[in-house]
């Protein structure tokens, strides 16, 4: 299970650090100087990742060190002041370097304020919400990192089925428009559509029934929406090429704006098990290759067939996954 971490230090100098290294990606040469021969195929993994070099430090207090030892691969990292979440990225690596840390944020840095227990992350995603949005997870008086207790994380997984659902509901939903994956489950039928679902059901059973039936329908997504899909792909999934149409499910690609939102190059039609390794962030497409990429978990099972995969793409170009969706899509899933 991920940990979550908040950076909030107000001081202006950390603000002008996160210009240096999260607003903006770090100069390549400067981090490839700063360290060892032996460290350069793990620092050229992270930098295809993130596809640049974006980091964040901690001086070395006795506070930071521990945070910075419990750190691993997948964390979150989010970051803010002035009560507002502003960053949120992934844990790519972590290593204490005093070089780097000055070659980054400054050599005139006093040693006892030097970040140099530093740690790269993915492509920060830029947020605007207030820390009320997830008030009650976690707190709203924020230090200048801090670690949230695994028992909270723990509760933000029963809640929302994992950590990222849960910042993509709660702090993406606003700030980029809506929410970021998995909106099939905010679609109401219409009440033409219930009666007549309800019209051929008994009265034993008949809510159970058709609580089934709905989740079924909005698991599928906005039937309007999934019929384009269906006919653009050519009723198959874009993935795996199954053409078993009771798994078949339209899965939005960028965020819920409303009807204008329910456009083909807005989704892709995927097998059910698909799309909700696609809404995990376990799943996402490279859109230089229009391949298939899946998270190191899934690598030692059967989906690491997918890997590398083409996409199937829609004949008509105007109907065919727009780059930039995809592309904020694998940058918060880390992929």
């Amino acid at each position: 299970m991920p940990r979550i971490f908040i950076a909030g230090d107000e001081q202006p100098r950390a603000r002008n650090d996160a210009e240096k290294s999260v607003v903006h990606p770090i100069d390549r040469q400067t981090v490839i100087r700063s360290f060892s021969d032996s460290t350069y195929p793990e620092l050229l993994d992270i930098e295809r990742q993130a596809r640049g070099f974006f980091a964040w430090g901690l001086a070395p207090r006795m506070e930071h060190i521990e945070n910075w030892f419990r750190m691993t691969r997948g964390d979150f990292i989010l970051m803010g002041w002035k009560g507002t979440f502003r960053y949120c990225a992934k844990v790519l690596g972590r290593y204490q370097n005093e070089r780097a840390a000055r070659a980054i944020w400054g050599e005139e840095t006093a040693a006892e304020d030097l970040r140099e227990y530093l740690f790269f992350l993915s492509e920060p995603i830029a947020l605007g919400q207030p820390y009320a949005m997830l008030e009650p997870y976690l707190p709203t008086e924020i230090g200048e990192f801090t670690h949230i207790d695994d028992d909270i994380v723990q509760r933000m997984v029963a809640d929302f089925g994992s950590v990222e659902r849960c910042i993509r509901r709660q702090l993406l939903s606003d700030a980029v428009g809506g929410p970021i994956l998995d909106v099939s489950g905010i679609i109401q039928l219409s009440e033409r559509e219930l009666l007549r679902l309800q019209a051929f059901e008994p009265d034993s059973g008949k809510s159970a029934r058709r609580q089934l039936i709905e989740d079924i329908i909005r698991r599928r997504g906005q039937p309007g929406f999934r019929q384009q899909l269906l006919a653009a792909y050519d009723f198959r999934c874009a993935i795996s090429n199954s053409n078993a149409l009771d798994v078949l499910e339209a899965a939005y690609i960028s965020p819920y704006r409303g009807t204008q939102t329910h456009h083909p190059s807005n989704g892709l039609l995927l097998r059910a098990d698909l799309h909700t390794l696609f809404d995990l962030g376990k799943l996402a497409v490279d859109t230089q290759q229009m391949t298939v990429l899946i998270a190191d978990d899934l690598l030692d099972g059967n989906y690491r067939l997918l890997a590398g995969r083409p996409l199937r793409l829609p004949q008509n170009p105007e109907l065919r996954p727009g780059n930039d969706g995809l592309d904020l899509h694998r940058r918060l899933a880390g992929l």
